[in-house]
C-alpha cells in the first residue's frame, strides 16, 4: 500500500516539474519573439 501512495506522489511530482518547465519555455519563445517582432519594427 505505502509503495503505491510513493509512487502516485512521484508521479504527481513528476508531471508538475515537466508541466513547469512547459509553461517557463513556451514563456521564453513568446519573449523572444515579441523581441524580434520589436527590432524588426525599428529597423524597418
Amino acid at each position: 500500500m505505502e509503495l503505491i501512495i510513493y509512487i502516485f506522489l512521484f508521479l504527481i511530482l513528476f508531471l508538475g516539474v515537466i508541466f513547469n518547465l512547459k509553461i517557463t519555455n513556451f514563456k521564453k519563445v513568446g519573449e523572444v519573439q515579441n523581441k524580434v517582432k520589436d527590432y524588426s519594427k525599428t529597423n524597418i
